[in-house]
């Protein structure tokens, strides 16, 4: 048995000391920090994701919100992307051989640009000079000796014809519906019914010459269609040999200027022999049809890095499907939707390609297929532009399937525990896409480096913002303040998000109270009202205790009947509030009883407690005979679910009360875990449920005889506001830390809990000895009367005998 020494704790113990804090008038004489503040373990995860360059290496960046982690993310790989080489532009041009897959071509950073402007002059002078060309002298000259030719060429075989039809007796006429033969006799043309008078003899000789004539016609007509194809094949040539030596210098200078890369090469290649190809319409169409051609010329410019410095880092904060892989536009002409590969549009895998995309979890599993689509790239390497209607089959346009491009990219993704964990969990795909986890931690040791650091991160805050300096006694409040979001003096929070909203606010009283300092009173009404926006609840709380409607006793002694501690954790505030706990004990059914359990409202590890408690019990108090006592748990006026183990200490110590019929102080509330050999454990929230008491007493009357139990290690987790401080200064509340359930009876009793002296006995006249008693005594009520019932039982057996 332990000896009992009940530490009530001082105003020394509890106030809030910041022994690093070193001498300044005002935060302006702290140097601004620049780097990172106490994220140790997650910049050595980004370190290695970035020193391996293979694909699966990408962060999951896990941390509570408000702890700096898309800043620190974003500012750390800034620093190193601008050490890298800028990625490779990327372009989207025409492709020739297959116009519904545009080609990607990529051009060393600031070429892409370059080229097209280059494009786009290049297109616009080889139309302009082979319009000129078309309409110069030389051409023309060229043109009509080409055409005399073929007009002398097809004189001769018509002449040639007509020779051959006179010496087989017959004239030939051209029409536009072919050759018309006409017979020819003693030198006149003959008609068909003439014909038909003449001998014998000569109609026959004109028969057989009409047939000879006739394979003398066909073999003369294909000649001409020979000849004018030769003609138009002329025609061709001519124009390709002026086009040629028209443009064929500027597509050369424009080869060799970009040589270096193939696939820029083979597209102009691809340009000058579709210009070739293309000539006749550019000689006969209108306008239009060279404005298509300037629009087939021209370049995509897809992803443009001249502007980069360094690698790129993108943050994307609408991570949508098409805001990632990017999406193919479409415009409407005539009730028509059209598209062509000017309307490719990047995504955010595109900018960031070569570098680095910073991304939030929450926001890309909120986009309808958008972790898909972010998967699927970093599986296969490779991003393919396609719109999500078409990759789901929900569109039957047709649409375009540009190439795709190669992935080369660290993502950052950014999430809270419950996120990455869900996610690890079910999606198997984490674990080969996201190899490198780094974690955000949420607090730091209160040391002589760290405040240093918290010094220059809350000078940085104020040089950022254009900010009134804050004195000394400011920052310290400031410092307190962290403390208080961390839970304990020994540590400072890292959610700076909320450290620097409370700066800038005190900032803001401090400027209309007409002050260029921030002072303490400054920071404590930027806390108090930063408070009172969102305390209505607290409010309510404590009027329903201040009207009775909450029936919580906080001075007098009761039997069996327990001030305990809660916390309501609302999301952006959590405040504690006192629940009355009874104990009422009886002969039955031997066991304790939890009636939040039996009505489904208590959570698993409150039963664990509960059955802790009972095991406690039977190893303490019930070694020398069983338990016949049916003991039951309840918390009085709560309606909603019962989690955790926080009130052990008190439910233990109701139950000893109830049963050894000892009376607690009800001035003193408890909370505190404990063990099955009755050591107090520390809880969570401990500042929140003293000031929560402390509020109660205050508003019943404080008497100077009230307080807090909480284990002695939680001394250091209260972080206490100034007025409950000063009443604890006062000696109007009271701090007790303990670390045994006896010395929580001692408090609450004002009795010596007693000795352990041997096995299931204790000091006489101790609360444990009283316990042990009265659990004898109702053992002995039980055994007698389970004998009067065995009387009985035999006496109506006896009576069916003699019957």
């Amino acid at each position: 048995m332990m000896e009992v020494f009940a530490l009530k704790a001082t105003y020394d113990d509890l106030v809030y000391n910041s022994p690093y804090l070193p001498e300044f008038k005002t935060i302006g004489e702290i140097k601004p920090f620049e780097g990172f503040i106490g994220q140790e373990r997650a910049i050595r995860a980004f370190e290695t994701a970035l020193n391996i360059n293979e694909r699966g290496f990408n962060v999951f960046v896990v941390g509570v919100p408000q702890t700096g982690r898309r800043t620190l993310v974003t500012n750390f790989l800034m620093q190193r992307a601008i050490k890298m080489n800028k990625p490779k532009d990327w372009i989207y041009v025409y492709n020739f051989s297959n116009p519904s897959e545009p080609k990607a071509i990529s051009l060393e950073p600031g070429k892409g640009v370059q080229f097209k402007r280059d494009m786009e002059k290049l297109a616009e002078d080889v139309i302009e000079a082979i319009e000129k060309m078309f309409e110069s002298e030389d051409y023309a000259a060229k043109k009509a000796e080409l055409e005399d030719e073929y007009m002398a060429r097809k004189t001769r075989l018509w002449e040639e014809l007509r020779e051959k039809a006179a010496q087989l007796g017959f004239a030939v006429q051209l029409t536009p519906t072919g050759v018309i033969t006409v017979p020819v006799y003693e030198g006149k043309p003959v008609t068909p019914e003439v014909l038909e008078t003449l001998p014998e003899e000569v109609k026959n000789a004109f028969n057989e010459n009409s047939r000879k004539l006739k394979h003398i016609i066909e073999g003369t007509l294909y000649k001409s269609r020979k000849l004018d194809r030769e003609y138009k094949e002329k025609l061709i040539e001519l124009d390709k040999y002026a086009a040629l030596f028209t443009v064929g210098s500027m597509f050369e200078e424009m080869i060799k200027q970009y040589e270096e890369n193939e696939g820029v090469v083979e597209y102009l290649k691809e340009v000058e022999k579709d210009i070739l190809d293309n000539l006749v319409q550019l000689k006969t169409e209108q306008q239009e049809f060279k404005e298509v051609l300037k629009k087939r010329y021209s370049v995509n410019l897809f992803v443009d890095n001249s502007q980069t410095f360094g690698a790129p880092v993108i943050f994307e904060r609408n991570p949508t499907y098409a805001n990632l892989v990017g999406k193919v536009e479409y415009y409407s002409r005539s009730g028509m939707l059209f598209t062509d590969f000017t309307l490719i549009k990047p995504g955010a895998l595109h900018k960031a390609n070569g570098g680095f995309l910073i991304l939030e979890a929450e926001n890309v599993l909120r986009n309808p297929f958008a972790w898909e689509g972010l998967k699927r790239c970093l599986l296969s390497g490779e991003i393919v532009v396609e719109n999500l209607e078409t990759a789901l089959g929900f569109s039957n346009i047709v649409s375009l399937r540009p190439q795709s491009i190669p992935l080369d990219v660290k993502v950052f993704l950014i999430a809270t525990p419950r996120i990455y964990y869900l996610l690890y969990e079910y999606d198997e795909d984490v674990r080969k896409l996201f190899k490198i986890k780094g974690e955000f931690d949420w607090e730091m040791d209160a040391n002589a480096e760290n405040v240093q650091k918290y010094l220059g991160f809350i000078s940085s805050v104020c040089c950022r913002y254009n900010l009134p300096e804050l004195d000394r006694e400011a920052v310290r409040r400031v410092l307190w303040y962290s403390a208080r979001l961390a839970a304990d003096k020994r540590k400072f929070s890292m959610r700076f998000g909320e450290i620097s909203s409370l700066i800038r606010e005190a900032c803001s009283i401090a400027s209309q109270r007409g002050s260029k300092i921030v002072e303490e009173q400054d920071v404590k009404e930027a806390f108090e009202r930063s408070e009172e926006r969102v305390n209505l609840l607290q409010t309510k709380y404590d009027e329903h205790i201040l009207q009775r409607y909450l029936m919580i006793e906080t001075t007098g002694e009761k039997v069996g009947q327990v001030n305990g501690l809660t916390v309501l954790d609302l999301g952006d505030y959590s405040f504690g509030i006192p629940v009355k706990i009874t104990a009422k004990v009886h002969l039955g059914q031997p066991g304790v009883v939890d009636l939040q359990r039996e009505a489904d409202l208590s959570g698993r590890i409150h039963s664990k407690a509960v059955l802790t408690i009972a095991s406690f019990f039977g190893q303490r108090y019930v070694q020398k005979f069983p338990l016949t006592l049916s003991a039951t748990l309840n918390f009085e006026q709560v309606y909603s679910i019962v989690e955790g183990d926080s009130a052990s200490l008190a439910e233990v110590v109701a139950l000893i009360s109830a049963i050894a019929n000892v009376p607690v102080k009800q001035g003193i509330a408890v909370t505190g875990s404990m063990n099955q050999n009755g050591e107090a454990q520390p809880v969570g929230g401990v500042t929140e449920k003293v000031e929560g008491f402390h509020r109660a007493c205050k508003l019943q009357g404080l008497t100077g005889e009230q307080g807090v139990i909480i284990p002695k290690a939680n001394l250091e987790n209260l972080v206490l506001k100034d007025e409950v401080l000063e009443d604890i200064k006062k000696g109007l509340f009271h701090i007790w830390t303990v670390e045994h359930v006896d010395e929580v009876i001692e408090i609450l009793t004002g009795r010596k809990p007693g000795k352990q002296i041997g096995v299931g006995k204790f000091e006489k006249g101790t609360v444990n000895d009283l316990v042990v008693k009265a659990l004898e005594k109702a053992y002995k009520m039980a055994e007698k009367i389970e004998a009067g019932k065995k009387a009985k039982r035999k006496g109506k057996n006896r009576r069916k005998k003699r019957g």
